[in-house]
């Protein structure tokens, strides 16, 4: 089993390495294929003579194939390149970037596996009752919801009326707040309803009556069965639901202008700074790239509920 289970990881690696290279190709293509020269954005009133030098300083003379085996062979170095709007390093522009992106990130997963537990369990503990209508109700209101309207709507309520938190740039954990409630309303409402179900589910499997049959207390089911067998479905959907957050991060932090990774994507995309574009696609392929293994993994290791309640012992 442990030969497989290395076999499985080394396998998944490969994919992922090669899946990587091809996010690597394919972005540096359609990025210089885009509409729109660096050089004049960059200095917009330069003569021809100046823009041109810049062009030449930036390798975009060359053609594609040439661009991208340099660009091939510095990234085997560990070079990035620099961040021609930022006159700094890609390296050093996303590590002053990625943690405050990090601390919304964590923070709005948080909040949501809380609630989305906590709600869950009461729509899923009185199914097809007021409670679970109204929370369903609840997380198809939020899931509906647009992140770039939420965030709107938090300004216009927390900042312009009441004052309460700042809704611009980064000035503190304060800053964080709004952010991360746009973030996790709607992660909140599909792993909701994702808890719901799967706890109804799981009250109805053999596993859990094979349990109450064994004298087992109805708190020791729901914690060390229902809800233990329920956390499966929500970690697979958790896992694929980062994906849509990592992308809402860009749309969030935009409205906010919150100095971020996804801020400084969509600035670095709408000034063509290539290079910094392309270090930040590496990142997000390598995040998820190792968020599928992990979940690849976890499936692989989780054990059968069944077989755990049949074994257990009364209480």
């Amino acid at each position: 089993e442990e030969i497989n289970g290395l076999g499985t990881v080394l396998k998944r690696l490969a994919q992922g390495i090669f899946v990587t290279f091809c996010v690597i190709f394919i972005s540096f293509v359609i990025l210089r294929m885009i509409p729109g020269d660096p050089a004049k954005v960059m200095a917009p009133t330069a003569t021809v003579e100046q823009q041109q030098a810049i062009r030449d300083s930036m390798g975009l003379e060359k053609s594609i194939p040439e661009q991208f085996k340099m660009y091939m062979v510095n990234l085997f170095h560990g070079d990035l390149g620099e961040s021609y709007f930022k006159s700094d390093t890609v390296l050093n522009v996303m590590e002053q970037a990625t943690p405050l992106s990090l601390i919304l990130l964590i923070s709005s997963v948080v909040i949501s596996i809380i609630l989305s537990l906590i709600l869950g369990t009461i729509a899923g503990l009185n199914g097809n009752k007021w409670e679970d209508r109204f929370i369903s109700s609840i997380a198809v209101l939020f899931q509906s919801m647009p992140n770039y309207w939420v965030s709107s709507v938090l300004i216009i309520i927390f900042s312009v009326r009441l004052g309460l938190l700042p809704s611009m740039d980064y000035s503190g954990p304060a800053s964080c707040v709004l952010p991360t409630v746009a973030l996790a309303l709607p992660l909140t409402a599909v792993l909701t309803k994702v808890v719901r179900s799967s706890l109804i589910d799981s009250y109805n499997q053999e596993f859990v009556k094979v349990a109450y049959a064994r004298g087992i207390s109805t708190v020791a089911i729901y914690f060390k069965y229902a809800l233990r067998n329920s956390l499966i479905p929500v970690l697979i959907s958790l896992g694929t639901q980062l994906g849509f957050l990592v992308g809402s991060i860009v749309v969030v932090e935009y409205v906010f202008n919150f100095p971020g990774i996804g801020y400084t994507v969509l600035n670095a995309i709408l000034r063509r700074d290539y290079n910094l574009v392309q270090g930040i696609i590496i990142l997000f392929s390598v995040f998820f790239i190792v968020l599928n293994i992990a979940i690849d993994l976890d499936q692989s290791v989780s054990g059968n509920p069944m077989e755990i309640a049949s074994s257990a012992p009364a209480v």
